[in-house]
């Protein structure tokens, strides 16, 4: 009994002591101006750690005595590391500031690699578009932010349905590979219009890495890869915004954007939800009745919500909704076969995905397997001369599914390794129905890809990569290997180089301009793939120089990237005549090659918050090995490449007056370039050359509060101020629809409002 009593009394007394030894730290965290809610507090080599409320303070209980480094992250902000001891006390930490990452160095990125990196240690060069630059040049869509990236260059395809494209390093859209959330979805028929579908609300931000990718993402990813990061909530918000344009001063365009995020205390569950919609009508801008931009009806609705069901698990479900309607042309007031052209599209896109991530104990492995399916149904018109049979209708159904891998493997062979391994398999089956065309297509491609790569990493000076790709894909009917090899090499902690190598391939599908019939001397044109058509093959080599720096009151970044792209068997279009209802025949060939050239220069500068500026250039040649005869009437001795300029760039730069004011400038240059211009309005093909644009926009924004927890933004300005446009149009309904080139909207006003709570 007595024993028993000095082990109770030994035991609270040992108890009471423990309790005396936990200690809390306390802090602040802050920007310089105000405070950063949701940013990660972590205590090195412990299980402590927290997140900093809506004021940017934070608690961490249970701390002892000890010696211990503690880190403060925070997206878009520079990582810090603070040494602290506790001895017999609580710690109050008071103000802690982060420094702004202009220059995102920091930054988690998952393109380049397929796995988390920082941004500054990818072997792979990997540019970012994030929500500043899409509010800072009035960007609504996808569409119009990428025009704001090195290398990259938005397109418009058709005066009346304004069919638009990417190009990367000069070559088309169907080079490109688009993924939402690392998937391949974005499918050929969403490819039609689907950069203008994309609202920038949806969007956290876009990872867009040049030059070839094909040893991860397979078919198509032959200039590059655009990865579109939907939101993912962080902490409790709300929000409400509004663009309301006039097109030359006079046609209405009107935008809502609207969401919420809600996570609870612990960070264990959230979710995001954004909703949009625009209101467009037609704009004619030569008086002939027929649009240059037409009538443009859309709204969306996208989630994105995770749930943890422990430290070291995540489960990720997505998705959207988008409906849109868009027509061009002329009597917009009749219907569409009572029209003298018309060309018309309705779209119903459901997407949803589900992903879960399960990490090992200590953190070094990572299983992922996910799932991602769409459904998108399109009816259509694409007609001229009141024809009763020009409608036409689609169905694209899409499943990608995969399970990948990704290991920290430790040291050894002279520096640590991670490694990337996994199988992804890739579903479509496309019906698109097109009776007046005599075009009806039924077409299912399955691929099936194994990957792997490793990112060598040695004395923190070297960061190789070595990985390939094992594509089987039924269209082609032999397996096709991609390697991809890329080094980082740090000269210094601010001056890097990086080159690499990639091969890629692109399989003999229908791609996304098949399924657009553009109206040419009011006939439909309409491309079809020759019988025998075999894939096309590139090796594309990169490089590039970067030196980044961050002063006390100064960030400075400069790169500068070649790129070389060699394509074989390459895809041509050459004119076969006229069908039987009097269309115009494109047939896709295979012609001997091509090659791709260029660099692209691209500088960075931040002063204190007063100033940000950073500008995109890009020089490039790009040729056929053989010119490219498209048309039967005229004979082409130029082997370049149609549409497409020989520099063009971007440039936006804000300045900060003071904490309520700042103002905006950006502008997208367009250099000439040789255009098809088909007979109709004219009398002959011909071969046209462009003149360069150099594209204007102005916007100033005021930023109050009206009480603690809202915001409200006002701004105004205009797009295009110097009203840098197309001249020689063609006129009526005999025109070439598809010849339009240089900036996609002329002279454009707009007021906006956003809400923020």
């Amino acid at each position: 009994m007595f024993k028993s009593s000095l082990l109770i009394i030994a035991s609270l007394l040992l108890t009471t002591t423990l309790q005396a030894q936990a200690y809390t730290i306390t802090g602040k965290v802050y920007d310089g101006v105000k405070p950063i809610v949701g940013a990660t507090i972590l205590v090195l080599d412990t299980k402590n750690g927290t997140t900093t409320n809506k004021n940017g303070e934070f608690t961490i209980e249970n701390a002892t005595n000890g010696t211990y480094t503690l880190k403060i992250t925070y997206v878009g902000f520079l990582k810090k590391e603070t040494a602290i001891t506790i001895k017999d006390a609580n710690q109050n930490l008071g103000s802690i500031f982060l420094q702004n990452d202009f220059l995102q160095l920091e930054q988690t990125i998952v393109t380049a690699t397929r796995s988390e990196i920082l941004r500054k240690d990818a072997p792979i060069l990997c540019n970012l578009l994030d929500d500043k630059i899409f509010k800072a040049t009035q960007s609504v869509t996808l569409s119009e932010g990428l025009s704001f990236q090195p290398a990259l260059r938005i397109e418009t395809n058709c005066q009346n349905c304004g069919f638009n494209g990417l190009r990367m390093n000069g070559l088309e859209s169907a080079y490109s590979q688009i993924l939402i959330d690392g998937r391949p979805i974005y499918n050929s028929l969403q490819g039609v219009y689907g950069l203008e579908q994309i609202p920038a609300n949806m969007v956290e931000r876009v990872e867009v890495v040049r030059s070839g990718g094909s040893a991860l993402y397979g078919s198509s990813a032959v200039a590059g890869t655009v990865n579109v990061i939907t939101k993912e909530p962080i902490k409790n918000s709300s929000y409400f915004t509004t663009n309301q344009a006039f097109i030359d001063g006079k046609v209405p365009d009107k935008t809502y954007m609207l969401g919420a995020d809600v996570v609870n205390d612990n960070q264990t569950a959230g979710i995001s939800v954004n909703g949009f919609s625009r209101n467009r009508n037609h704009w004619d801008a030569n008086g002939d009745g027929y649009s240059e931009m037409g009538n443009l009806k859309a709204t969306s609705i996208g989630l994105k919500s995770f749930y943890k069901p422990s430290s070291l698990s995540k489960l990720t479900i997505s998705g959207y909704n988008i409906y849109e309607y868009r027509r061009g042309g002329n009597n917009f007031e009749k219907p569409l076969h009572e029209a003298d052209i018309a060309e018309s599209t309705t779209h119903n896109i459901l997407n949803g995905g589900l992903t879960f991530e399960q990490y090992t104990s200590n953190q070094k492995n990572k299983f992922s397997i996910y799932v991602n399916g769409q459904n998108l149904k399109r009816d259509s018109y694409y007609g001229g001369g009141k024809d009763i049979n020009a409608y036409g209708n689609s169905e694209d159904n899409s499943l990608v599914t995969g399970l990948q891998y990704t290991g920290q493997l430790g040291v050894f062979a002279g520096g640590n390794h991670t490694l990337v391994s996994g199988v992804e398999y890739n579903h479509n089956n496309l019906q698109d129905n097109a009776p007046s065309y005599n075009r009806f297509i039924n077409q299912t491609a399955n691929q099936t890809g194994f990957y792997l790569q490793d990112v060598w990493e040695i004395e923190e000076k070297f960061n190789v990569l070595l990985g390939a790709r094992v594509d089987n894909h039924n269209l082609i009917g032999k397996p096709i290997v991609s390697p991809r090899a890329n080094i980082l090499y740090k000269i210094t902690n601010d001056l890097q180089f990086r080159v690499g190598y990639a091969k890629g391939f692109r399989a003999p599908q229908v791609f996304d301009e098949d399924l657009h019939i553009t109206q040419v001397g009011g006939q439909g044109a309409v491309i079809r793939n020759i019988g025998n058509l075999t894939p096309e093959y590139s090796n594309a080599y990169s490089s590039s120089i970067d030196y980044n720096k961050y002063f006390d009151d100064v960030s400075i970044g400069m790169s500068l990237d070649g790129f070389y792209t060699q394509l074989n068997n390459v895809f041509i279009l050459e004119e076969l005549g006229t069908s039987l209802s009097g269309d115009l025949l494109l047939e896709r060939r295979n012609g001997t090659g091509a090659n791709v050239v260029g660099v692209t220069l691209n500088p960075k500068i931040q002063y204190k918050k007063l100033l940000s500026f950073q500008l995109g250039y890009t020089l490039q040649k790009s040729t056929y090995d053989v010119p490219v005869q498209w048309s039967a009437t005229v004979a082409n001795d130029s082997k370049r490449f149609f549409r497409t300029p020989d520099n063009y760039g971007f440039y936006v730069m804000t300045l900060t007056a003071n904490k309520n004011i700042s103002v905006n400038f950006s502008g997208v240059y367009t250099g000439g370039m040789v255009a098809q211009h088909f007979a109709g309005f004219i009398t002959d093909d011909k071969l046209e050359k462009t003149p360069s644009f150099l594209e204007n926009n102005f916007k100033i924004n005021y930023d109050f509060k009206i009480k603690n927890d809202v915001n409200l933004v006002l701004n105004t300005g205009v797009q295009n101020y110097t009203n840098a446009y197309q001249k020689d149009f063609d006129l009526g309904a005999s025109r070439d629809a598809a010849y339009v080139y240089g900036p996609s909207r002329p002279r454009t006003l707009f007021l906006g409002m956003s809400v923020k709570f």
